[in-house]
């Protein structure tokens, strides 16, 4: 039998997202984009990266990144269950720059923008 530490078992699972956690802006500025991934995914990202209540998300606190994983719509098309998004947060909980990446299928992270928000409700990550 083999024992595993409290903390490291914990990060490994998924839990379930709360998308409140995640705080209100009172506006939002875009500092920077990949002109090319923003095209693909904001077309996209209303179907495959749809905010239902099966997104699931983990989170590195000495890194301040969250991966969410959403179920996939087109799992018989694309072969796989899931699509990833991956959020790294810099700077405060009151004006955070939170950098985009996103991962359909099992292709690679692909950058897609950086923005800073201004918080009415400051985000818990």
């Amino acid at each position: 039998m083999v024992l595993v530490p409290m903390s490291a078992s914990a990060s490994t699972n998924w839990k379930h997202l709360d998308m409140n956690s995640l705080g209100y802006a009172s506006k939002q500025k875009v500092l920077k984009y990949n002109s090319v991934n923003w095209g693909e995914f904001e077309g996209d990202r209303q179907d495959l990266f749809k905010d239902t209540k099966h997104v699931e998300y983990k989170y590195a606190k000495h890194s301040r990144t969250m991966v969410m994983r959403y179920k996939n719509p087109q799992r018989y098309y694309l072969k796989t269950k899931y699509n990833y998004r991956k959020l790294i947060f810099r700077h405060g909980h009151k004006t955070p720059i939170i950098t985009y990446y996103m991962k359909v299928g099992h292709d690679k992270w692909k950058f897609v923008n950086t923005i800073q928000f201004w918080m009415k409700k400051p985000i818990r990550y």
